[in-house]
């Protein structure tokens, strides 16, 4: 037979029943509190091992609500349609606050109110890591792709572009710089990736107050934190309170970097740092080297001469020229088009100026390994200055090659003939045989011209035959060449371009220079002159009573001795010098006529003798007005 159950029963408050009390399948209940019992297995084996109280509540009379005594234990709980309600504090009322809150309000719409209130009191978070941006340290500085090549893209995206520059690596491994107390730093995953490949990551924690767990400071993988700190202490987002927010700093450090084009960024609870690129160049070219042929001279030359001697003029046809190559001229990557710079221009020749890649016969930008095993040329072109000069040295540019790959400077063509130089516009600052400066004195206009010395000697009967430049020089003659007036034994037909007469034997004694002003009332005047000189002497040639004072030198007064301070100079004591004498070193002196004027000269002819001896020379001479 079944077994009976009972349904057991009590009407005492508070009453429950025990173990023994009830059969499996029995129920018990206390009519006095509403409660409904039963046997209830607690160890999962199908007999019962404790009491189970069904109706844990009590409904207050009318049914209008329950209440439970205890703890109230649900997965969620909600409250529809304005039934989860406040209901009284122990107080009896509710205080006054932020708001006015009253017995039956919505628990809800009281959540709301005291969060928007709440949400006027928490400080702004600090500044995320999104967009921000990254820059890679102890790269090889930056360069340009070489085009004739498919680079490796590692990035995912739009492919490297030659000509484009990119910040290059040679080291396999890339760092950044920190990006610098940005935020949450108290909560999500930060994570490093090169590429779309993750180098290193961490959870970051609570690092401060009561809440503290541990400071997130350390390197993970590639990822490295720094100062993690309390938001409070950030220059970047100033006026956070305390123990509200924190912020560190990361940055990725040692992350492997394959050859070609990379990316990386920094990852924090959806936030991304801007990507930083760069191309890992796994070139291994040298440095660049450049050599040069050897030079070539004008082979049909447009000349001036001074004193007999040719001279270059800046003409085409002067043109000097030689080949420059440069090996290791790329490899995967170049610095800019015009990789080879010109020092400017030098003292006889003009810039011939920077060479791209285009001037070697290649192209901008180059190909991938221009010049690498066989040297790339450039023909350069040299043209001759507007000066008067002689060159004796670094006669063309120095020139600096720079690729990714290091650099050859400061080198220049190795060429030692002399070259001469002169050029087609008149100049007073140097030594020219038709323009010696004559600079507001008395009546007349031009410049001082050369004339012929007539003859040996310091004081020869004075003559003033034109001068021809194009001439070989008689041996008492001294030589102007290169712009310098100088006492000459020299062999211009060899060691010299371009090449000349040979001016180096019979010429060992003094040599002169005679020039001729034509000025009228000229009756004192001053000499400038830089150098060194054996002697001068001046001369009225066309004026009698001058010239008859001073018949036993043949008209010729010397700035060597001072002016007898009466009349005119006489053969006795023939200076003219005022106010201090010429000793054959650099000044401006005084020379006087006396009571003569070149007004009283037939043709108003002045005539200005110098002697150089061995081993003078003068660089500059002008006449003026005392």
């Amino acid at each position: 037979m079944a077994t009976p159950f009972r349904l057991k029963r009590s009407a005492v408050s508070g009453k429950r029943p025990g173990l023994s009390d009830l059969q499996k399948g029995e129920l018990a209940i206390n009519f006095y509190d509403g409660h409904l019992f039963a046997e209830r297995d607690t160890g999962g084996v199908g007999i019962g091992t404790t009491i189970a109280l069904l109706t844990p509540w009590k409904e207050q009379f009318g049914g209008g609500t329950i209440e439970y005594t205890g703890v109230v234990t649900a997965t969620s709980y909600e409250g529809e349609g304005g039934n989860l309600t406040l209901g009284s504090p122990s107080s009896g009322s509710f205080r006054g606050g932020a708001f006015t809150l009253t017995t039956g309000h919505r628990v809800d719409n009281s959540i709301e109110e005291l969060n928007f209130i709440l949400g006027k009191l928490v400080p702004p978070a600090p500044t995320n890591i999104n967009g921000v941006a990254l820059s890679l340290t102890g790269t090889a500085g930056n360069a340009r792709l070489c085009s004739g090549f498919t680079p490796t893209n590692n990035t995912g995206g739009a492919a490297p572009v030659a000509g484009t520059q990119y910040t290059r690596n040679t080291d396999s491994t890339i760092t950044t710089n920190y990006i610098t107390e940005y935020g949450p730093g108290d909560s999500g995953t930060v994570t490093g990736f090169v590429n779309a490949v993750g180098v290193g990551t961490t959870t970051l924690n609570v690092s401060f107050g009561v809440a503290a767990v541990k400071s997130d400071n350390g390197t993970y993988g590639a990822l490295q934190i720094a100062n993690d700190k309390d938001a409070a202490n950030s220059s970047r987002d100033t006026g956070i309170d305390a123990l509200f927010y924190e912020v560190y700093d990361a940055r990725l450090i040692n992350a492997a970097s394959p050859d070609g084009y990379n990316k990386a960024h920094i990852s924090q609870l959806g936030n991304n740092t801007a990507d930083v690129f760069w191309y890992e160049d796994p070139s291994t070219v040298g440095a660049p080297v450049i050599s040069f042929s050897g030079v070539t001279a004008p082979s049909s030359p447009t000349l001036n001469y001074s004193s007999g001697v040719p001279h270059y003029t800046q003409a085409s046809a002067n043109n000097f020229t030689y080949v420059m190559t440069v090996t290791n001229a790329s490899g995967d990557m170049y610095n800019n088009h015009t990789f080879v710079t010109s020092d400017g221009a030098t003292s006889g020749f003009n810039n011939p100026g920077n060479k791209t890649y285009t001037d070697f016969g290649g192209a901008n930008p180059p190909v991938r390994n221009y010049g690498v095993g066989t040297g790339v040329t450039c023909l350069i072109t040299n043209t001759v200055r507007d000066l008067h000069l002689t060159l004796t040295s670094n006669h063309f540019s120095r020139y600096d090659c720079s690729t990714p790959y290091g650099n050859h400077n400061n080198q220049r063509v190795s060429y030692s003939t002399n070259i001469n130089i002169m050029g087609t516009t008149a100049r007073t600052n140097a030594i020219d045989e038709d323009n010696i400066l004559i600079s507001s004195l008395g009546t007349g206009s031009g410049n001082a011209d050369r004339v012929n010395a007539g003859a040996s000697g310091d004081n020869p009967s004075p003559v003033y035959t034109a001068w021809s430049a194009n001439s070989q020089v008689a041996a008492y003659e001294a030589v102007v060449r290169g712009a310098v007036l100088r006492h000459d034994q020299t062999n211009y037909s060899t060691g010299y371009l371009p090449a000349g007469p040979n001016y180096s034997s019979g010429r060992s004694g003094a040599q002169y220079f005679q020039m001729e002003l034509i000025r009228s009332n000229v009756s004192q005047f001053n000499i400038s002159v830089t150098g060194s000189y054996g002697g001068c002497w001046v001369c009225l040639p066309d004026n009698s009573a001058w010239t008859s004072s001073l018949s036993g030198t043949n008209g010729w007064a010397s700035m060597f001795a001072a002016y007898r301070g009466s009349g005119v100079p006489t053969s006795g004591e023939p200076g003219c010098a005022s106010g201090g004498n010429m000793s054959g070193s650099s000044g401006t002196f005084t020379c006087v006529f006396g009571t003569e004027s070149s007004s009283n000269d037939s043709n108003n002819r002045i005539l200005i003798r110098w002697r150089l001896d061995s081993g003078d020379s003068i660089t500059a001479m002008s006449f003026s007005a005392t």
